[in-house]
């Protein structure tokens, strides 16, 4: 079928035919074809410029896709070198891995070489130890066992028997100055007057008559009761000597001074160690034994009562009219000083003799009352001793001044010693007192 202009030719035909057209028909046909044909081209331009729109509109959608595209593979591209540095990586992190697996493993046993290894050196550290602990301990008890054989077998002296001297030489010197001091401070008083017969003795004076007795002996406390002091201080002075001796005797020779019954047990004990052993253990004895026995003591105990009680005993006896308590105040508020010189001197005695002299045993000589009087072991304070050597020996009144004697025990023997008197102590006798007595009476 042709077509005109679009229209088919069929139906141009029949509209000709049944309309009868004529040539204004015709013409009108031809221009409705003609408006047709404008209509169809305006129609045709539109979808054309449509389709050129959504041409161009795919075109950019095109161009943006492309351009996306472009992107995704440049980003593919991208992340496939990462792809692939991350599967580079990968294979070296798988790499690494494997080492440190291997390495793991290699440490894992070493590790329990190493813990086997400290097994075994804690059992060896323990077993050192436990040998280390034996040793130090053993090591501990032979220096236990050294020290206490060279503490009882060395003979080496702090002080030697010239320094002992010395120092009991000294001691006498203050006691002598102390007991003229005393002396001449009493007797010059009102207060002192002869003494008193039998019927006039008071309980007080018959305490104090029968204390002096104990210390000074029977003769020189007559001689105390019945001389008149008040011309010649002389018996007061020799009477506070010999007490001063006598107490200081006891304090230099003490063990313990504060219990008669420790001191008793302590003489006993040592008595036995030095009959039975050697001197230089009997002596290390009783100096560890001394030392140890100051330590317990703590403290120096103060005695000044003991002599003070003495020199009250003194003059009481002598005639001195006071009562005990008003005398002992006196004594201690004037001359407590000048008595602890005294007590101080003869501890320290008996810290340097009983510890710190070992080869031998110094002992401060003092000779009691009655006792015999022998120039080879004493002294006359007044040199009045009868040369004539078949008389018979006076009796001693009193010591004033103390001696020393040096005891050595005789090696290999039981109860035997070398002794030699290093100072003679100084005694009073009758016959020394004579010229003194009849001017007095």
């Amino acid at each position: 079928m042709q077509l005109t202009h679009g229209i088919p030719l069929s139906i141009v035909a029949t509209y000709v035919g049944v309309a009868g057209l004529s040539m204004a028909s015709v013409f009108g046909a031809f221009k409705f074809l003609t408006l047709w044909r404008h209509v169809r081209l305006s129609r045709y331009k539109a979808d054309k410029d449509a389709a050129a729109a959504q041409l161009a509109s795919l075109r950019h959608a095109l161009s943006a896709s492309q351009a996306l595209v472009r992107e995704k593979e440049a980003r593919v591209g991208s992340l496939e070198e990462d792809v692939g540095t991350a599967k580079k990586r990968l294979e070296e992190v798988a790499r690494e891995l494997e080492l440190s697996r291997v390495q793991n493993q290699t440490l894992v046993d070493r590790g329990k070489s190493l813990a086997t290894e400290v097994q075994w050196l804690n059992g060896e550290t323990q077993r050192l130890n436990h040998d280390h602990a034996q040793t130090v301990e053993l090591l501990q008890t032979r220096t236990a066992e050294l020290k206490g054989a060279q503490a009882f077998l060395t003979k080496a002296d702090h002080l030697s028997g010239a320094d002992v001297i010395g120092m009991v030489e000294g001691l006498n010197s203050e006691i002598m100055q102390i007991a003229a001091f005393m002396a001449e401070s009493f007797v010059s008083e009102e207060k002192m007057k002869r003494g008193v017969t039998s019927e006039e003795e008071s309980d007080e004076l018959r305490d104090a008559r029968g204390q002096a007795t104990e210390v000074l002996g029977t003769n020189m406390v007559e001689l105390l009761r019945t001389f008149q002091h008040q011309d010649d201080p002389i018996l007061i002075q020799i009477a506070f000597q010999a007490c001063m001796c006598a107490y200081t005797h006891w304090i230099i020779s003490s063990w313990y001074f504060e219990d008669p019954e420790i001191e008793h047990v302590l003489s006993e004990i040592f008595a036995r160690v030095r009959e039975a052993e050697e001197q230089a253990i009997s002596g290390r004895w009783r100096a560890l034994t001394r030392t140890y026995l100051h330590r317990m003591l703590g403290h120096e105990p103060d005695m000044s009562m003991y002599m003070v009680d003495a020199f009250v005993n003194v003059l009481i006896t002598a005639g001195y009219q006071e009562k005990p308590a008003a005398l002992q105040d006196r004594i201690m508020n004037d001359f407590a000083g000048r008595i602890r010189v005294i007590l101080q001197a003869a501890q320290r005695l008996n810290r340097s003799i009983g510890e710190g002299v070992t080869s031998c045993d110094l002992e401060a000589l003092y000779i009691a009352p009655s006792v015999p009087y022998d120039p080879t072991t004493m002294e006359d304070a007044f040199e009045t001793t009868p040369k004539d050597k078949a008389t018979t020996p006076e009796k001693v009144l009193c010591t004033t001044d103390l001696g020393l004697v040096r005891a050595e025990k005789v090696s290999g023997a039981v109860g035997e010693w070398q002794e030699l008197v290093l100072l003679k102590p100084k005694v009073v006798l009758p016959s020394g007192l004579d010229d003194i007595v009849s001017g007095g009476e």
